[in-house]
Parts: structure tokens; sequence; C-alpha cells
């Protein structure tokens, strides 16, 4: 089964985490959320690569937060993709390179999916 955040787990880390800005747009980060659990509608059942680069593209580049949308889309792929057993590590400086791309709409959903692939590994569990 796939860990999704609820609606009172973005706002907790919001709160905990960014600490700037608020929330301005609760439907909207709704509607990316089940996005991120049903996929896109008339698509394919979503991959863990489908949902990771949902949840960071949507984030991203809509404006739910007065502030810290940016960096809160970069922390929930992050812990997304750990908390599915996933480990997330490219290059020192290109997050904040790549995010700055995508929240100017110059990445496509299949890039951002790609490089979300080629930086991340599978973590093995030791028991």
């Amino acid at each position: 089964m796939v860990w999704i955040p609820s609606m009172e787990y973005v706002e907790i880390l919001f709160a905990d985490q960014i600490k700037a800005g608020k929330l301005m747009n609760r439907e909207g980060l709704i509607s990316t959320l089940d996005k991120v659990k049903w996929g896109i509608p008339f698509q394919n059942i979503p991959t863990i690569w489908d949902q990771v680069s949902i949840l960071y593209q949507e984030i991203v580049e809509n404006y739910y937060y007065s502030d810290g949308n940016r960096r809160l889309g970069s922390l929930l792929a992050y812990i997304f993709l750990y908390k599915n057993n996933y480990e997330f590590s490219p290059p020192g400086g290109e997050i904040l390179n790549f995010t700055l791309l995508v929240a100017q709409g110059l990445k496509s959903f299949e890039e951002i999916k790609k490089w979300f692939q080629t930086n991340s590994s599978k973590i093995k569990n030791e028991f």
C-alpha cells in the first residue's frame, strides 16, 4: 500500500517546517492530494513515479500557500518517496535549480518523472 499524505499531515508539516505564509487554496490542495491517490482522470493507474511527480509539480507550480510552496513541494516529494521505501538523492544544488525551473513551468510532467526515477533508489529493508 502506498503512503499518501493527508491534508492534516501537510498542514502540520507546513506549520512545523516552513513557518511562513498561510493556506490560501485549501480546496486546490485537497484536489492535488486526490490526484496523487487516484491519478490523473482518464489515465492509467498511477505509478509511484506518477504520484510523486503529481505531488511535487502541483504544489510547486500552484500557489496553495502565500509563501513556501516550492519548499513544501520539495519536502513532501522527499518524504513521500522515503515513506514508500525510496531514497531520493539528486546531486548537490540540483533540487533548488530543478524546482525553480518547475515553478516557471519549464519542465514537463515526463521530465519531472524521469528526474525522480533517475535520482531515487529502493531502500533495502534489513529485516
